[in-house]
Protein backbone atom coordinates (compact mmCIF):
# COMPACT_ATOMS: atom_id res chain seq x y z
CA UNK A 1 0.00 0.00 0.00
CA UNK A 2 2.93 2.65 0.71
CA UNK A 3 4.54 1.53 -2.21
CA UNK A 4 1.69 2.38 -4.51
CA UNK A 5 0.55 5.57 -2.43
CA UNK A 6 4.08 6.47 -3.00
CA UNK A 7 3.81 5.71 -6.79
CA UNK A 8 0.46 8.48 -7.27
CA UNK A 9 2.81 11.00 -5.00
CA UNK A 10 5.87 11.04 -7.56
CA UNK A 11 3.10 11.23 -10.23
CA UNK A 12 3.83 7.44 -11.80
CA UNK A 13 1.51 5.71 -14.24
CA UNK A 14 -0.14 2.47 -12.58
CA UNK A 15 -0.66 -0.48 -14.98
CA UNK A 16 -2.81 -3.27 -13.40
CA UNK A 17 -3.32 -6.49 -15.16
CA UNK A 18 -5.47 -9.03 -13.23
CA UNK A 19 -6.77 -12.30 -14.40
CA UNK A 20 -10.20 -12.02 -16.21
CA UNK A 21 -12.25 -14.17 -13.67
CA UNK A 22 -14.68 -13.16 -10.79
CA UNK A 23 -11.71 -13.36 -8.26
CA UNK A 24 -9.66 -11.15 -10.63
CA UNK A 25 -12.14 -8.59 -10.48
CA UNK A 26 -13.07 -8.87 -7.22
CA UNK A 27 -9.33 -7.87 -6.78
CA UNK A 28 -9.10 -5.16 -8.84
CA UNK A 29 -12.21 -3.15 -9.16
CA UNK A 30 -11.37 -1.94 -5.33
CA UNK A 31 -7.81 -1.15 -5.75
CA UNK A 32 -8.55 0.66 -8.41
CA UNK A 33 -10.90 2.68 -6.87
CA UNK A 34 -8.81 3.81 -4.32
CA UNK A 35 -6.32 4.46 -6.26
CA UNK A 36 -8.41 6.84 -8.41
CA UNK A 37 -9.46 8.29 -5.45
CA UNK A 38 -5.87 8.84 -3.88
CA UNK A 39 -4.73 10.36 -7.32
CA UNK A 40 -7.63 12.84 -7.80
CA UNK A 41 -6.72 14.14 -4.34
CA UNK A 42 -3.09 14.28 -4.85
CA UNK A 43 -3.07 15.82 -8.54
CA UNK A 44 -6.18 17.88 -7.75
CA UNK A 45 -7.50 17.42 -11.41
CA UNK A 46 -10.31 15.05 -12.30
CA UNK A 47 -9.20 13.96 -15.32
CA UNK A 48 -5.63 12.60 -13.59
CA UNK A 49 -6.72 9.04 -12.97
CA UNK A 50 -7.68 8.60 -16.86
CA UNK A 51 -4.30 9.39 -17.47
CA UNK A 52 -1.94 7.55 -14.88
CA UNK A 53 -4.21 4.51 -13.78
CA UNK A 54 -4.98 1.86 -16.42
CA UNK A 55 -6.88 -1.77 -15.43
CA UNK A 56 -6.52 -4.73 -17.83
CA UNK A 57 -7.74 -8.20 -17.95
CA UNK A 58 -5.36 -11.14 -18.57
CA UNK A 59 -7.32 -14.54 -20.25
CA UNK A 60 -4.29 -16.72 -19.36
CA UNK A 61 -3.47 -17.73 -16.11
CA UNK A 62 0.15 -15.79 -16.45
CA UNK A 63 1.78 -12.56 -17.99
CA UNK A 64 1.89 -13.88 -21.86
CA UNK A 65 4.36 -12.23 -23.84
CA UNK A 66 1.78 -10.68 -26.22
CA UNK A 67 0.47 -8.97 -23.34
CA UNK A 68 3.60 -7.50 -21.61
CA UNK A 69 4.29 -6.61 -25.12
CA UNK A 70 1.37 -4.91 -25.83
CA UNK A 71 1.78 -3.12 -22.35
CA UNK A 72 5.65 -1.89 -22.96
CA UNK A 73 4.85 -0.54 -26.60
CA UNK A 74 1.89 1.73 -25.46
CA UNK A 75 4.26 2.51 -21.91
CA UNK A 76 6.94 3.60 -24.40
CA UNK A 77 4.78 5.34 -26.90
CA UNK A 78 3.43 7.09 -23.74
CA UNK A 79 6.68 8.35 -22.71
CA UNK A 80 7.85 9.63 -26.56
CA UNK A 81 4.53 11.83 -27.30
CA UNK A 82 3.29 12.93 -23.94
CA UNK A 83 6.81 12.93 -21.76
CA UNK A 84 4.80 10.32 -19.34
CA UNK A 85 6.88 8.41 -17.13
CA UNK A 86 7.06 4.49 -17.20
CA UNK A 87 4.65 2.65 -15.26
CA UNK A 88 4.41 0.59 -12.25
CA UNK A 89 2.87 -2.98 -13.15
CA UNK A 90 0.46 -4.17 -10.57
CA UNK A 91 -0.18 -7.70 -11.24
CA UNK A 92 -2.97 -9.61 -9.20
CA UNK A 93 -4.61 -12.49 -9.22
CA UNK A 94 -1.54 -13.46 -11.55
CA UNK A 95 2.24 -13.01 -11.61
CA UNK A 96 3.44 -15.44 -8.97
CA UNK A 97 4.89 -18.58 -11.87
CA UNK A 98 7.75 -19.09 -13.13
CA UNK A 99 5.81 -19.01 -16.59
CA UNK A 100 5.55 -15.27 -15.69
CA UNK A 101 9.61 -14.51 -15.57
CA UNK A 102 10.28 -13.86 -19.49
CA UNK A 103 7.51 -11.17 -19.11
CA UNK A 104 8.96 -10.05 -16.15
CA UNK A 105 12.45 -10.30 -18.12
CA UNK A 106 11.19 -8.17 -21.04
CA UNK A 107 10.28 -5.32 -18.55
CA UNK A 108 13.54 -5.19 -17.07
CA UNK A 109 15.17 -4.12 -20.04
CA UNK A 110 13.29 -0.44 -18.77
CA UNK A 111 12.53 0.89 -15.24
CA UNK A 112 9.21 -0.68 -14.87
CA UNK A 113 8.61 -1.82 -11.14
CA UNK A 114 6.80 -4.97 -10.46
CA UNK A 115 4.41 -5.87 -7.75
CA UNK A 116 2.37 -9.17 -7.50
CA UNK A 117 -0.62 -10.15 -5.21
CA UNK A 118 -1.53 -12.97 -5.83
CA UNK A 119 -2.75 -16.23 -4.63
CA UNK A 120 -1.99 -19.23 -7.47
CA UNK A 121 1.39 -21.15 -6.11
CA UNK A 122 3.91 -19.36 -6.30
CA UNK A 123 8.26 -19.88 -7.53
CA UNK A 124 9.41 -17.39 -5.06
CA UNK A 125 12.94 -18.20 -6.29
CA UNK A 126 12.02 -17.43 -9.62
CA UNK A 127 10.06 -14.41 -9.95
CA UNK A 128 11.39 -12.58 -6.08
CA UNK A 129 14.23 -11.41 -7.73
CA UNK A 130 12.07 -9.51 -10.33
CA UNK A 131 9.78 -8.07 -8.55
CA UNK A 132 9.62 -4.94 -6.42
CA UNK A 133 6.86 -6.21 -3.78
CA UNK A 134 5.32 -10.31 -3.83
CA UNK A 135 2.09 -10.93 -2.00
CA UNK A 136 0.66 -14.68 -1.46
CA UNK A 137 -0.60 -16.86 0.68
CA UNK A 138 1.40 -19.39 -0.03
CA UNK A 139 4.74 -17.02 1.35
CA UNK A 140 3.17 -17.37 5.15
CA UNK A 141 1.88 -20.90 5.39
CA UNK A 142 -1.75 -20.43 4.04
CA UNK A 143 -2.45 -21.16 0.48
CA UNK A 144 -5.14 -20.89 -2.62
CA UNK A 145 -8.11 -20.64 -0.10
CA UNK A 146 -6.92 -16.80 0.98
CA UNK A 147 -8.25 -15.41 -2.94
CA UNK A 148 -6.33 -12.57 -4.17
CA UNK A 149 -10.03 -10.42 -3.87
CA UNK A 150 -10.28 -10.75 0.02
CA UNK A 151 -6.60 -9.61 0.03
CA UNK A 152 -7.17 -6.61 -2.18
CA UNK A 153 -10.22 -5.76 -0.32
CA UNK A 154 -7.46 -5.02 2.59
CA UNK A 155 -5.16 -3.64 0.32
CA UNK A 156 -7.78 -1.08 -0.76
CA UNK A 157 -8.74 0.13 2.47
CA UNK A 158 -5.21 0.58 3.51
CA UNK A 159 -4.65 2.79 0.51
CA UNK A 160 -8.03 4.93 1.10
CA UNK A 161 -9.81 3.57 3.92
CA UNK A 162 -13.06 5.56 3.42
CA UNK A 163 -14.77 3.38 0.73
CA UNK A 164 -14.63 0.55 3.52
CA UNK A 165 -18.50 0.40 3.60
CA UNK A 166 -18.51 0.15 -0.44
CA UNK A 167 -16.65 -2.79 -0.18
CA UNK A 168 -18.03 -5.15 2.81
CA UNK A 169 -19.55 -8.15 0.37
CA UNK A 170 -16.94 -7.85 -2.11
CA UNK A 171 -14.42 -10.66 0.09
CA UNK A 172 -17.10 -13.41 -0.32
CA UNK A 173 -17.89 -12.65 -3.68
CA UNK A 174 -13.84 -12.95 -4.44
CA UNK A 175 -14.64 -16.52 -1.94
CA UNK A 176 -17.60 -18.00 -3.93
CA UNK A 177 -16.22 -16.93 -6.92
CA UNK A 178 -12.97 -19.15 -6.33
CA UNK A 179 -14.71 -21.79 -4.79
CA UNK A 180 -12.90 -20.74 -1.27
CA UNK A 181 -13.13 -23.20 1.56
CA UNK A 182 -10.86 -20.40 3.72
CA UNK A 183 -11.87 -20.41 7.80
CA UNK A 184 -13.04 -16.83 6.93
CA UNK A 185 -15.53 -17.41 4.55
CA UNK A 186 -18.32 -17.82 7.05
CA UNK A 187 -17.65 -14.60 8.30
CA UNK A 188 -17.01 -12.60 5.11
CA UNK A 189 -20.68 -14.11 3.94
CA UNK A 190 -21.77 -12.62 7.38
CA UNK A 191 -20.63 -9.76 6.27
CA UNK A 192 -22.22 -9.21 3.55
CA UNK A 193 -25.60 -10.54 4.67
CA UNK A 194 -25.46 -7.60 7.35
CA UNK A 195 -24.45 -4.89 4.01
CA UNK A 196 -27.51 -6.50 2.30
CA UNK A 197 -26.10 -9.45 0.09
CA UNK A 198 -27.65 -12.87 0.75
CA UNK A 199 -25.95 -15.80 -0.39
CA UNK A 200 -28.21 -16.15 -3.63
CA UNK A 201 -27.01 -12.57 -4.54
CA UNK A 202 -23.15 -13.46 -4.26
CA UNK A 203 -23.29 -15.93 -6.22
CA UNK A 204 -25.83 -14.13 -8.94
CA UNK A 205 -23.12 -11.51 -8.73
CA UNK A 206 -19.63 -14.19 -8.88
CA UNK A 207 -21.92 -15.34 -12.12
CA UNK A 208 -22.45 -11.90 -13.64
CA UNK A 209 -18.87 -11.22 -13.23
CA UNK A 210 -18.00 -14.18 -15.21
CA UNK A 211 -20.21 -13.25 -17.83
CA UNK A 212 -19.32 -9.92 -18.65
CA UNK A 213 -15.64 -10.84 -18.51
CA UNK A 214 -15.82 -13.75 -20.97
CA UNK A 215 -17.73 -10.97 -23.51
CA UNK A 216 -15.17 -8.17 -22.58
CA UNK A 217 -11.99 -10.31 -23.54
CA UNK A 218 -9.64 -7.90 -23.33
CA UNK A 219 -11.48 -5.14 -22.68
CA UNK A 220 -11.76 -2.89 -19.25
CA UNK A 221 -15.33 -2.59 -19.13
CA UNK A 222 -14.52 -0.17 -16.21
CA UNK A 223 -18.90 0.97 -15.91
CA UNK A 224 -20.17 -2.17 -16.99
CA UNK A 225 -18.28 -4.27 -14.64
CA UNK A 226 -18.34 -1.88 -11.33
CA UNK A 227 -21.86 -1.77 -11.62
CA UNK A 228 -22.06 -5.59 -11.84
CA UNK A 229 -19.94 -5.23 -8.58
CA UNK A 230 -21.92 -2.54 -6.98
CA UNK A 231 -18.09 -0.70 -6.58
CA UNK A 232 -18.34 2.75 -7.86
CA UNK A 233 -21.65 2.22 -8.59
CA UNK A 234 -24.33 5.23 -8.54
CA UNK A 235 -27.23 3.69 -8.93
CA UNK A 236 -28.66 0.49 -6.81
CA UNK A 237 -31.84 -0.61 -9.00
CA UNK A 238 -29.45 -0.73 -12.11
CA UNK A 239 -27.21 -3.09 -10.26
CA UNK A 240 -29.71 -5.25 -8.97
CA UNK A 241 -31.55 -4.88 -12.57
CA UNK A 242 -28.03 -5.67 -14.68
CA UNK A 243 -26.84 -8.61 -12.08
CA UNK A 244 -30.46 -10.30 -12.80
CA UNK A 245 -30.18 -10.16 -16.38
CA UNK A 246 -26.59 -11.49 -16.43
CA UNK A 247 -26.86 -14.36 -13.84
CA UNK A 248 -29.70 -15.52 -15.52
CA UNK A 249 -28.23 -15.50 -19.21
CA UNK A 250 -24.93 -17.52 -17.66
CA UNK A 251 -27.15 -20.22 -16.35
CA UNK A 252 -29.01 -20.40 -19.49
CA UNK A 253 -25.61 -20.65 -21.29
CA UNK A 254 -24.52 -23.02 -18.86
CA UNK A 255 -27.89 -25.65 -18.88
CA UNK A 256 -27.27 -25.58 -22.74
CA UNK A 257 -23.65 -26.94 -22.54
CA UNK A 258 -23.78 -29.17 -20.19
CA UNK A 259 -27.09 -30.55 -22.23
CA UNK A 260 -24.91 -30.97 -25.24
CA UNK A 261 -21.97 -32.68 -23.08
CA UNK A 262 -23.72 -34.99 -21.01
CA UNK A 263 -24.01 -38.08 -23.34
CA UNK A 264 -20.36 -37.73 -24.21
CA UNK A 265 -18.50 -37.83 -21.06
CA UNK A 266 -16.40 -41.02 -20.45
CA UNK A 267 -16.07 -42.34 -16.78
CA UNK A 268 -13.65 -44.55 -14.90
CA UNK A 269 -13.01 -45.32 -11.59
CA UNK A 270 -8.90 -44.87 -10.53
CA UNK A 271 -7.28 -47.06 -8.51
CA UNK A 272 -7.43 -44.40 -5.51
CA UNK A 273 -11.17 -44.92 -5.87
CA UNK A 274 -11.61 -41.31 -7.23
CA UNK A 275 -14.06 -40.92 -9.60
CA UNK A 276 -12.83 -39.67 -13.50
CA UNK A 277 -14.41 -37.79 -16.03
CA UNK A 278 -13.56 -36.68 -18.98
CA UNK A 279 -14.63 -34.70 -21.88
CA UNK A 280 -13.95 -33.84 -25.35
CA UNK A 281 -14.64 -30.21 -25.39
CA UNK A 282 -13.47 -29.32 -29.26
CA UNK A 283 -15.96 -32.21 -30.54
CA UNK A 284 -18.90 -31.91 -28.19
CA UNK A 285 -19.29 -28.81 -26.45
CA UNK A 286 -20.83 -25.31 -28.34
CA UNK A 287 -17.58 -22.84 -28.77
CA UNK A 288 -16.35 -19.90 -29.38
CA UNK A 289 -19.03 -18.83 -26.71
CA UNK A 290 -20.39 -18.92 -23.54
CA UNK A 291 -19.22 -20.83 -20.96
CA UNK A 292 -15.77 -20.85 -22.11
CA UNK A 293 -13.88 -24.34 -21.96
CA UNK A 294 -12.51 -24.13 -17.88
CA UNK A 295 -16.24 -22.59 -17.12
CA UNK A 296 -17.51 -25.70 -18.89
CA UNK A 297 -15.04 -28.48 -17.07
CA UNK A 298 -16.25 -26.98 -13.43
CA UNK A 299 -19.59 -26.91 -14.05
CA UNK A 300 -19.51 -30.30 -15.52
CA UNK A 301 -16.87 -31.01 -12.12
CA UNK A 302 -19.79 -30.15 -9.52
CA UNK A 303 -22.75 -31.57 -11.47
CA UNK A 304 -20.56 -34.69 -11.04
CA UNK A 305 -19.44 -34.10 -7.30
CA UNK A 306 -23.14 -33.82 -6.64
CA UNK A 307 -23.88 -36.61 -7.97
CA UNK A 308 -21.99 -39.13 -6.26
CA UNK A 309 -20.20 -37.37 -2.76
CA UNK A 310 -17.39 -39.07 -3.70
CA UNK A 311 -14.05 -38.32 -4.76
CA UNK A 312 -13.71 -37.20 -8.27
CA UNK A 313 -11.63 -35.35 -10.57
CA UNK A 314 -12.96 -34.22 -14.17
CA UNK A 315 -10.81 -33.36 -17.63
CA UNK A 316 -11.73 -31.35 -20.62
CA UNK A 317 -9.59 -31.39 -23.25
CA UNK A 318 -9.49 -29.61 -26.74
CA UNK A 319 -6.91 -30.16 -29.35
CA UNK A 320 -4.12 -28.39 -27.81
CA UNK A 321 -5.27 -27.93 -23.90
CA UNK A 322 -6.81 -29.90 -21.33
CA UNK A 323 -9.00 -28.36 -18.15
CA UNK A 324 -8.74 -29.99 -14.75
CA UNK A 325 -10.66 -29.79 -11.97
CA UNK A 326 -10.39 -31.77 -8.44
CA UNK A 327 -12.30 -32.72 -5.53
CA UNK A 328 -10.71 -34.43 -2.27
CA UNK A 329 -7.97 -35.52 -4.51
CA UNK A 330 -4.65 -33.84 -3.93
CA UNK A 331 -3.50 -32.81 -7.77
CA UNK A 332 -0.40 -30.38 -7.43
CA UNK A 333 -1.21 -29.31 -10.71
CA UNK A 334 2.30 -26.94 -11.18
CA UNK A 335 4.35 -30.00 -10.10
CA UNK A 336 2.21 -32.21 -12.52
CA UNK A 337 3.64 -29.49 -15.21
CA UNK A 338 6.63 -29.74 -14.18
CA UNK A 339 6.68 -33.61 -14.37
CA UNK A 340 5.10 -33.80 -17.74
CA UNK A 341 8.02 -31.35 -19.22
CA UNK A 342 10.44 -33.93 -17.53
CA UNK A 343 8.69 -37.08 -19.57
CA UNK A 344 7.06 -35.77 -22.36
CA UNK A 345 9.60 -32.49 -23.14
CA UNK A 346 8.82 -33.01 -26.99
CA UNK A 347 5.21 -32.54 -25.76
CA UNK A 348 5.72 -28.38 -24.91
CA UNK A 349 3.96 -28.56 -21.64
CA UNK A 350 2.79 -25.35 -20.20
CA UNK A 351 0.49 -23.96 -17.51
CA UNK A 352 -0.17 -24.40 -13.74
CA UNK A 353 -3.17 -23.37 -11.30
CA UNK A 354 -3.46 -24.65 -7.68
CA UNK A 355 -3.53 -27.91 -6.24
CA UNK A 356 -7.15 -28.82 -7.32
CA UNK A 357 -8.01 -26.63 -10.23
CA UNK A 358 -5.70 -25.74 -13.17
CA UNK A 359 -4.98 -25.67 -16.85
CA UNK A 360 -2.06 -26.86 -19.57
CA UNK A 361 -0.93 -27.02 -23.11
CA UNK A 362 0.79 -28.97 -25.45
CA UNK A 363 1.86 -29.74 -28.79
CA UNK A 364 -1.72 -30.89 -30.66
CA UNK A 365 -0.01 -34.57 -31.77
CA UNK A 366 1.17 -35.21 -28.54
CA UNK A 367 -2.39 -34.77 -26.71
CA UNK A 368 -2.78 -38.93 -26.51
CA UNK A 369 0.51 -39.16 -24.68
CA UNK A 370 0.07 -36.09 -21.96
CA UNK A 371 -3.74 -36.75 -21.19
CA UNK A 372 -2.76 -40.48 -20.46
CA UNK A 373 0.29 -39.63 -18.70
CA UNK A 374 -2.01 -37.43 -16.56
CA UNK A 375 -4.03 -39.44 -15.90
CA UNK A 376 -1.62 -42.42 -14.53
CA UNK A 377 -0.41 -39.66 -12.42
CA UNK A 378 -3.66 -38.76 -10.96
CA UNK A 379 -4.37 -42.44 -10.57
CA UNK A 380 -1.48 -42.70 -8.10
CA UNK A 381 -2.77 -39.11 -6.28
CA UNK A 382 -3.56 -38.91 -2.14
CA UNK A 383 -7.59 -38.59 -1.24
CA UNK A 384 -7.67 -35.92 0.40
CA UNK A 385 -11.45 -34.51 1.13
CA UNK A 386 -10.24 -31.03 2.97
CA UNK A 387 -9.57 -30.39 -1.17
CA UNK A 388 -12.19 -29.42 -2.77
CA UNK A 389 -12.87 -27.13 -5.94
CA UNK A 390 -16.59 -27.22 -5.96
CA UNK A 391 -19.00 -24.31 -4.40
CA UNK A 392 -17.20 -22.95 -1.19
CA UNK A 393 -20.60 -23.53 1.37
CA UNK A 394 -22.10 -26.40 1.85
CA UNK A 395 -25.88 -27.33 1.79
Amino acid sequence: ARLLRRTVLTGRPIRVRHHADGDGMCAAIPVQLALENVVRDVHGDPDAARHLFKRLPSKAPYYEMEDVTRDLNFALEGRARHGQKLPFLLMLDNGSTEEDVPAYENLAHYDIPIAVVDHHHPDPAAVEPLLDAHVNPYLHDEDYRITTGMMCVELARLIDPSITDELEHVPAVAGLSDRSKAEAMDDYVALADEAGYDESDLLDIGEALDYAAHWLRYSEGKTLVNDALNVGCDDEQRHEELVEFLAERAERDVDRQLAALDDHVEHERLASGAHLYRIDLDEYAHRFTYPAPGKTTGELHDTRVKETGDPVITIGYGPDFCVLRSDGVRLDIPNMVTELNEELPEAGVSGGGHLVVGSIKFVKGRRGAVIETLVEKMADAEIDEALSSTAALDD
